[in-house]
């Protein structure tokens, strides 16, 4: 079991308890492996820096049922001392684990298959998939505030509007920025003068679907444009942000997605984005001059990359999406917290955000 505690002062007043977070999740950046679950740390990062107190529960590599069972003794454990005013879940068994207690208000967080099942290639939904959703609906009704991603997980989840929350992963602005292309192929050692369309995912998981970017690429040849396919998976943060703004375009060809991390983090690139129409990607691109969301078929993929290539300037996805800085996500977040303990994290936390919600 690793059990990592972050900190920084607080800056609350010295006599008042600083607030302090279990976290509970089954993915967390290691040295062995960077690049997982990258999306919690930037979230616990945000809340530090927020003044909050974080602690991460996170069990070591092992058999799943193994993992799930020590992390709901943990949590058990470590909220009977009652030093934490909130246990975070983050995805469906791991929120789980986090309401396996009753002394703790519990914050559970969705990530998208958790609740909307998992697809497979052919477009059906796998059995372990479905048994995970079914769990996952349940807890929605089990803990004091559930946070989805989309209005398509909301509507899954079929929770009251007084404990479900739409807030979407924030975007670390500092570290996703735009960085001349030139500049960026150098590091790579990318040719120049070649178009590189960028696929951000495993493409061994059956719903990223790369088969249909590696079609729609074809077809993008086929009209007489060259363009190589990279693919970004395992690598370093510090390396995706050098692939982004290396490439001319990112593709997402998913069946299906909550809300993806590497269509915002490209936005804050200023990076084209080329997506089928998944999750909430049509709500963040739809304002982007040179991103478009197509129909799941090759020859539209191709088409809107074309358009993509075209565009030679800075897309005006930075500032398009500005609310999603991870700054202003973790007030959203902290916003959620106050609402569940009834207790004052900040005087001066963002009420108007769950007020703009018609839920506080």
């Amino acid at each position: 079991m690793i059990s990592t505690k972050s900190s920084v002062k607080s800056r609350q007043q010295p006599t008042m308890k600083p607030f302090r977070v279990l976290m509970v999740s089954g993915v967390y950046p290691t040295e062995q492996i960077p690049h997982s679950g990258t999306f919690i740390k930037s979230q616990v990062d945000s809340l530090i820096a927020e003044g909050l107190e974080v602690e991460i529960l996170h069990p070591k590599s092992g058999p799943s049922p193994l993992r799930y069972l020590a992390a709901t003794i943990q949590v058990f454990l470590k909220t009977r001392s009652g030093n934490f005013d909130v246990v975070h879940g983050h995805y469906g068994l791991w929120c789980l684990a986090a309401r396996m207690q009753w002394t703790t208000p519990v914050v559970a967080s969705f990530m998208g298959d958790d609740l909307l099942g998992t697809v497979n290639a052919d477009g059906s939904y796998s059995k372990k998939g479905m048994f995970v959703a079914r769990i996952s609906r349940w807890l929605c009704q089990q803990v004091d505030a559930a946070i989805v991603k989309s209005e398509g997980m909301k509507k899954a989840a079929s929770v009251s509007k007084d404990n479900s929350f739409i807030i979407s992963n924030g975007v670390d602005f500092e570290l996703f920025r735009p960085i001349p292309r030139a500049q960026a192929r150098t590091a790579l050692g990318w040719d120049p003068d070649r178009y590189y369309v960028l696929f951000g995912n495993d493409p061994k998981i059956p719903v990223k679907n790369f088969p249909l970017a590696q079609v729609a690429i074809e077809c993008l040849r086929a009209r007489g444009i060259s363009a190589e396919l990279v693919v970004a998976n395992g690598l370093p943060q510090t390396t995706v942000v050098q692939y982004i703004n290396a490439s001319n375009a990112l593709i997402l060809p998913s069946i299906a997605e909550g809300s993806p991390n590497i269509v915002k983090e490209a936005m804050a690139c200023n990076v084209p984005v080329v997506s089928t129409d998944v999750g909430d990607v049509a709500q963040i691109i739809s304002r982007t001059k040179g991103c478009s969301v197509c129909p799941r078929d090759p020859d539209s993929l191709a088409l809107a990359l074309e358009r993509a290539l075209q565009h030679t300037e800075p897309t005006t996805g930075r500032s398009d999406i500005a609310q999603l800085d991870r700054r202003i996500v973790a007030k959203q977040v902290i916003a959620v917290y106050e609402k569940v303990t009834g207790k004052k994290v900040r005087d001066h936390t963002a009420h108007f955000i769950l007020e703009a919600q018609g839920i506080d």
